[in-house]
């Protein structure tokens, strides 16, 4: 039996490759996103979902539910902003929240009730928690140390299910970038200056480690982030 497997964000940078490494690992790929891919791709759907509404995550979960049973799960959308310090914007800020926490958290609700005993989920974070020398992306920081304690506590509510729960890390990633992140990853004292690995990584390279996590090859890898920043944090 083909296995499934979910993508959301999966029209981004690294979802797309995320999406495009599934399929070489013989998943078929659901593509779940807001905006719908430019072209059609061999073993690739496409299915509109909007991870800040209940409602939008229903009705994908259900018409991908009914096309088979789903054996990974990758949240993958997500957003950045940046924020001064006496630059505080409520709505912007709600929304940060609404996408990066409460969106995976939806999605996952949402999704439980159609994936197999036995299956994975990654949920993509970033370094951002581990970086106290970038105050502008403070609140996004608090939104991915969020999905990374929601990541181990829901490893251990579906440990019965035998469902892992992982969360990836990236660092700084080549992707086309809004100018938010521009600016964290090229302004002065970016992160990058002091990468050992002393490059951007590949959204490639995230999706190979995504792949691995959702694989048998990680099956003792639960509850846990695993780091993919060429040694930017250290730790």
């Amino acid at each position: 039996m083909t296995r499934q497997a979910v993508v959301t964000g999966g029209e981004g940078g690294i979802g797309r490759a995320i999406v495009a490494r599934l399929v070489a690992a013989g998943y078929r790929v659901v593509s779940a996103d807001i905006t719908a891919g430019a072209e059609a791709r061999p073993n690739v759907a496409w299915q509109h979902l909007d991870v800040t509404s209940s409602n939008s995550v229903a009705a994908a979960a259900s018409t991908i539910g009914a096309l088979g049973p789903i054996h990974a799960l990758v949240n993958c959308a997500g957003i950045l902003r940046t924020f001064a310090p006496g630059g505080f914007d409520d709505t912007a800020a709600r929304h940060l929240f609404e996408v990066n926490i409460l969106g995976a958290a939806r999605v996952v609700s949402g999704f439980l009730p159609h994936l197999v005993d036995g299956a994975a989920i990654v949920n993509i974070s970033s370094i951002a928690p581990r970086l106290n020398d970038q105050p502008a992306t403070a609140l996004y920081a608090a939104t991915k140390a969020g999905l990374e304690a929601y990541t181990r506590h829901t490893a251990h509510a579906l440990g019965s299910r035998k469902i892992r729960v992982i969360a990836v890390a990236p660092g700084i990633i080549d992707v086309d970038m809004t100018e938010a992140m521009r600016q964290v990853a090229y302004a002065e004292g970016s992160p990058l200056e002091r990468c050992p690995a002393g490059r951007l990584g590949t959204a490639a390279e995230i999706a190979e480690c995504v792949e691995f996590l959702l694989s048998d090859r990680a099956s003792y890898v639960n509850g846990t982030t695993l780091i993919a920043d060429g040694g930017i944090v250290g730790w």
